[in-house]
């Protein structure tokens, strides 16, 4: 899923692994019961226009598990038996069809890291990113307006079609990937998984790979100054409601998923601050397994923090 799939092959890792395998269950089951939920109340929660975006962004939560537990975990349990067939060509134990398909699926989710062979770069956060930024400017929209003045028709029209954009744009990444060859590529010799871009040759490939690779930053610094700008807005709702009732439901409730994003935004700034630390650390092949894993257990927290914070709010989504 990280692109560092490193090899786990001794008996002090076991415990790592294990952990990974439960918080891997951990965000399987919390994306199952979000959706459940959701589906339940599907005809309330349609009415309001943020819960079409969170249902938008647990479809790409759920992706993120399903890398997770369809190959990353797998290809750790078979490479902790370190027998010499599956150190030497572990590529065997997947199928470069599968391969490929898996890369597609992570860079659509948000697990897509464009990297060359030889250099460490953050990739392109994809679905998850977009539809975060589209909740930070959701929550922004909700706190500018006090109330609603359109039909429920027309809100659930223009949000179905903000998804629609979303999914769109998110559809373009893995399909820029395809036509730069990108593929997860096993290196038997540092025994793990890298994502290698083959079409790379031309000046143009270059410019597009960077600007993909960028992106991830761009959106990252996009969704915190919108959240800034949320805060301070509800900060100055909330003194205006003061000054004539001591409470206030509607701000408390805005002022919880703001804290709830802001926990995953800084989850997101943890896993590209450890993309950066891979890329300065001199000699990177003694740290890369711990970085690797870290990198790969906060991507699994990613997936598992908005089903579970908005499984938290049960009252507040009623």
């Amino acid at each position: 899923g990280t692109g560092f799939n490193g090899i786990r092959n001794s008996a002090s890792n076991v415990g790592l692994l294990i952990l990974e395998a439960i918080v891997g269950l951990i965000v399987a089951l919390s994306n199952v019961l979000i959706g459940l939920v959701l589906c339940m109340g599907l005809r309330r929660f349609m009415k309001n226009h943020f819960y079409i975006v969170l249902a938008n962004l647990i479809v790409c939560t759920s992706l993120k598990a399903f890398v997770e537990l369809a190959f990353v975990l797998p290809y750790y349990i078979i490479q902790s038996d370190g027998t010499p067939y599956y150190t030497s060509v572990a590529w065997k134990i997947f199928s470069r069809e599968y391969e490929r398909i898996i890369f597609n699926v992570s860079v659509f989710a948000d697990y897509g890291r464009a990297r060359m062979v030889l250099q460490i770069r953050n990739g392109c956060f994809a679905g998850v990113l977009f539809f975060s930024m589209l909740i930070a400017i959701n929550r922004y929209r909700a706190v500018l307006k006090s109330a609603e003045t359109t039909r429920i028709r027309e809100r659930i029209l223009r949000t179905a079609l903000s998804c629609l954009l979303v999914w769109c744009t998110t559809a373009v990444i893995p399909f820029l990937f395809y036509l730069l060859q990108c593929q997860y590529t096993y290196e038997s010799q540092a025994k793990l998984y890298r994502n290698t871009c083959v079409n790379t040759m031309d000046q143009i490939w270059t410019i597009l790979l960077n600007c993909l690779i960028y992106l991830s930053y761009a959106c990252a610094v996009a969704v915190f100054a919108i959240y800034l700008l949320v805060y301070r807005s509800l900060r100055r709702k909330r003194r205006a409601i003061d000054m004539v009732q001591k409470h206030s439901n509607v701000s408390i409730t805005q002022m919880r998923l703001l804290k709830q994003s802001v926990v995953v935004f800084a989850l997101y700034a943890a896993s590209i601050a450890s993309v950066l630390v891979l890329s300065l650390i001199p000699n990177i092949q003694q740290s890369m397994f711990e970085l690797a894993y870290i990198e790969n257990l906060l991507n699994l927290s990613i997936a598992a923090a908005y089903p579970i914070c908005f499984l938290s709010m049960s009252g507040e989504m009623k």
